[in-house]
Order: structure tokens, then sequence, then C-alpha cells
């Protein structure tokens, strides 16, 4: 979820993409925002694009207002919490003070911080090449951040293969 501060009020941007791990395809986000913005977010989706897939969002209510994705939520949480200790103490063992980390409160990606000079680029091709998919985070950044970072994310692997993307990551660091 994104917060933005808007003239005076914070509006919250998310998708639902990203919770439906079965259903990725789910191409539905959702805008909160305070009442006086609603005529000139109304006005911006009508300019950008005049159909909304109303089948899935009457589906995605359905879900919600059943107690479905409530209990969904709950089963995905702890999944990622079991994965995301995983890969921490992976972290610890085979990388302890090489990296620093940040973003390992909740989610399913963390971010790792070389504590050695190294180009983020020539790091992400070499682990590739190890067969571990990694991102960098230059490209979240408008401007070249201040030191390079790995994005690493977790939800859809299991414990064992976190442990031997961490290792193999280790050898390459």
């Amino acid at each position: 979820m994104r917060i933005l501060a808007l003239y005076g009020g914070e509006v919250q941007l998310g998708t639902f993409s990203l919770l439906f791990f079965f259903f990725s395809a789910l191409r539905i986000g959702y805008l909160i925002a305070p009442k006086a913005l609603l005529k000139t977010f109304t006005a911006a989706k009508w300019l950008c694009d005049r159909h909304t897939a109303s089948l899935e969002q009457e589906t995605l209510a359905e879900f919600i207002a059943s107690g479905l994705y409530e209990r969904y939520l709950r089963r995905v949480r702890r999944r990622n919490a079991s994965r995301r200790e995983a890969l921490l103490e992976a972290v610890r063992q085979f990388l302890g003070d090489r990296v620093q980390i940040s973003g390992d409160g909740a989610g399913a990606h963390i971010v790792l911080w070389p504590s050695c000079r190294v180009s983020e680029q020539q790091l992400i091709r070499r682990a590739h090449a190890h067969g571990i998919l990694i991102y960098g985070v230059g490209p979240y950044h408008i401007e070249k951040p201040l030191q390079p970072g790995l994005l690493l994310g977790y939800c859809r692997l299991s414990a064992r293969e976190i442990r031997e993307g961490i290792r193999r990551l280790a050898e390459v660091l």
C-alpha cells in the first residue's frame, strides 16, 4: 500500500493482485481518499479508462463480505511470517554482518544492503548465473540510490528453497 499526503488529507493506494497468489491476474486496485477529493479522482478515472471489470469486483466484494477474505489473510500472514523467519535466519547464518536488512517487519520482500562496495548490476548478474533470482533497488528510485541494494521476495518459496538461495547468495557476495 502506498500512502500519499495530498491537499491536507491522506490518500491510500493499493492492489489486491499481490495478495491472491492463486489468482495474480486479478487486477483490481483500490484508492481511499478524503471525500473532498472524490470528484477529482472520479474525473481522473474517467479520463484514464471508462471500463471497470464489474464481475471481478462483485466477486471480490462477495469474498470480502463473506468473511473468507479475512480467513485467507490470516493464513497468508502466518505462512509469510514463517517464511520470513526462515529467510532472516538464513541471512544471519550465511551472510552475517556482510549485509544490513530492511523491510523485515512484514510483507513479502526484504531488502539487503551489502556492507562492501559492489556493483548492484554485477551482483545481480552473478546471482542469476547461480540460479538466484533477485532484483536491485535501483529501478525503484528516481535518482540513483546512495548504495546498492537487493530486493528479495520470499512468499512463494519453501523454507528449504529460501535457505539454499541465501547459501548461494553468500557464495556470490
